[in-house]
């Protein structure tokens, strides 16, 4: 296993990475989308899903607009099997330091330049995030 600081200096913007998340009611492993690095020691990640109809559901009921869900596609590159659905407006901060504890956590992939681009665009548009957090993440993301 690589050491902490080595491990701390692999994360990038775009990159997925699967892990059990105490953060969610679920055991399974979820994938992840890194989408900045918090000076210090926290990484910034979405968390997907590929409960489309739940979160559909969700973002109608609660008037949020759908630029802010963005579809990661399935495929051999990202390794997702199934199309993946990412909610940016529910920013995740985890440790280096429970990330490197994490038994499950694994980098698998990397979401597409286009993905890349909603992304930034649905945290860019999201109501429910500050301002600040917007900024601090998104000095990480490549210019397009």
């Amino acid at each position: 296993m690589a050491t902490k600081e080595v491990f701390s200096q692999s994360f990038k913007v775009g990159n997925i990475y699967w892990f059990v998340d105490p953060q969610i009611s679920s055991s399974e492993p979820h994938p992840h989308v890194c989408v900045g690095i918090r000076r210090g020691n926290g990484i910034f990640m979405l968390c997907g899903t590929s409960q489309f109809e739940k979160k559909r559901r969700y973002f109608e009921l609660n008037g949020l607009p759908f630029e802010t869900l963005v579809r990661v596609q399935a495929n051999i590159t990202n390794t997702i099997t199934k199309d993946t659905f990412v909610n940016c407006n529910e920013i995740q901060i985890h440790t280096i330091d429970t990330l490197y504890a994490n038994s499950s956590f694994g980098l698998k992939g990397e979401v597409s330049e286009n993905e890349l681009f909603q992304i930034k665009n649905g945290i860019e548009i999201s109501e429910l995030l500050e301002e600040d957090l917007k900024k601090e993440i998104l000095i990480d993301f490549p210019e397009f």
